[in-house]
């Protein structure tokens, strides 16, 4: 496997989120959807979820209609938007479920809150139409959001991310195409290795040589000497066929 050292780029992220109905849903008369940032953070037996939580939660804004290349032109739409009009947006688009019907979303940070009428507003008069409002019960959902990242290498297949002290990402060995199947080797290693007080999300990175397949790892305890470790139990058990 060819090492590939300091890494830039849009990489797709999959990871199943606990979501809810936003406060801010009903204010803005749109259906704004909210989830907890650090899903499956402890393993199932090990560790309870004791640490003070974040409030850096993120927000959900879902489209009614297809659009086309809809996750680059959302991205060009929030360089628009920041550029000619002063609005101070990150987004980050993708897809969830909601209600067993499948939506573009837009992914934006509860601290930009202030944000979304002003550019909700300006996407409307572009032609995009919103999902309204509505009530649900909380529930989970695999979620897809395109994001940019920019990582540097400190080990052969391990990178920490430049912009996220407490994110780092591995590389896996070969495609785990099924998320349910990934989900089962996160909880394998959390379950059976003192690994287990983190959250994973799935990537796929397109290179122009390759695809890379990733873990991303967020820790807010992780050792980075200790990931190139994380790597071998991860590399063994696909290896093995396991996964």
């Amino acid at each position: 496997m060819k090492t590939i050292n300091n890494i830039e780029g849009f990489a797709c992220f999959t990871e199943r989120l606990d979501i809810a109905v936003s406060p801010y849903s009903e204010k803005n008369g749109i259906l704004i959807l909210e989830s907890d940032p650090e899903p499956g953070y402890f393993s199932k037996n090990g560790f309870p979820e004791n640490l003070a939580r974040t409030n850096d939660h993120h927000l959900y804004i879902l489209t009614k209609h297809p659009i086309a290349c809809f996750q680059d032109w959302v991205i060009q739409q929030a360089c628009l938007a920041k550029n000619r009009y002063g609005i101070p947006v990150h987004v980050s688009p993708g897809q969830l479920t909601f209600k067993n019907i499948a939506h573009n979303t837009i992914r934006m940070r509860t601290q930009e809150v202030e944000s979304i009428k002003p550019f909700v507003e300006l996407l409307q008069n572009k032609g995009v139409r919103f999902v309204k409002h509505t009530h649900a019960k909380p529930f989970k959902s695999v979620v897809h959001f395109k994001k940019h990242i920019e990582m540097e290498t400190i080990a052969p297949g391990v990178w920490k991310d430049l912009h996220d002290k407490n994110r780092h990402f591995i590389e896996l060995p070969r495609l785990v195409e099924e998320y349910e199947v990934f989900e089962q080797l996160i909880e394998d290693i959390k379950n059976n290795c003192s690994f287990n007080m983190f959250n994973a999300a799935k990537i796929v990175m397109p290179r122009r040589e390759r695809v890379i397949n990733l873990i991303a790892v967020y820790s807010k305890h992780c050792d980075e000497n200790r990931l190139p470790e994380f790597k071998e139990h991860v590399d063994k058990l696909i290896n093995a066929g396991q996964y």
